[in-house]
């Protein structure tokens, strides 16, 4: 198992700040819970990230009591990031040692994008049916800042707006359990596509979610097999 160490930093000390003192009751407490809410999904986002990108690898053993210090974050909202990262299989949680960063099988690998062109057929399908011309506009303008990415070298970025390429599609169609059953696939796929993918290689051809949005554009049904091929 991995001992690389947690190559993570502090949040803004202003996010951590009101969690050192003693919470009253009312409005001030209200925005003290708000504030850790959005703390909580701040270090689950840092974590994620730095899973997908590999600066943390997989085996890598999460220490909870090295997190809690680098987040200013105490241990039961810890537990909640790394419960929400075990649901999506980016983490694995093992009784008496903790969390490590998860590390895919190629037969897993193979399930997890077997199961995504099912759903997907059917994201792609309700697009079709009941897609504005704003959301068309709406999923161009991402391709174009995936493109961006890209171009730049961005990799991490790149992984982000292709996951997210997904979910736009799932998102206008309406139905919040795919999409809840895609984003879990899809933060999957993006930890399967950093283990095994050639470093530098694209997430998806440069050029194949332009494709896929203007057949969505068009209203052609081809989508559907640009979609899953």
């Amino acid at each position: 198992m991995s001992s690389t160490p947690i190559p993570l930093r502090p949040l803004r000390p202003q996010a951590t700040a009101v969690r050192r003192g003693h919470m009253s009751v009312g409005p001030a407490n209200r925005r003290a819970r708000a504030t850790n809410g959005a703390d909580v999904a701040a270090v689950y986002e840092r974590i994620w990230t730095a899973i997908i990108d590999h600066s943390l690898p997989p085996e890598t053993r999460l220490v909870e009591k090295r997190l809690c210090e680098i987040f200013g974050l105490g241990r039961t909202r810890l537990r909640q990031v790394l419960q929400r990262l075990a649901h999506e299989r980016v983490v694995t949680l093992m009784p008496n040692r903790g969390a490590t960063v998860s590390k895919p099988s190629v037969r897993e690998a193979h399930e997890v994008f077997a199961a995504r062109q099912v759903l997907e057929a059917g994201t792609v399908t309700r697009f079709i049916e009941v897609a504005t011309r704003a959301d068309c506009k709406r999923l161009h303008q991402h391709v174009t800042r995936e493109q961006a990415a890209w171009r730049q070298g961005d990799r991490r970025a790149s992984l982000k707006y292709s996951g997210e390429f997904h979910l736009i599609i799932a998102e206008v169609g309406g139905n919040r359990i795919l999409m809840d059953m895609l984003r879990d696939l899809v933060s999957r796929s993006s930890l399967i596509i950093a283990v095994y993918q050639a470093p530098g290689a694209p997430c998806c051809p440069p050029d194949e979610h332009r494709e896929i949005a203007r057949a969505l554009e068009r209203r052609q049904s081809r989508a559907v097999a640009l979609m899953v091929r």
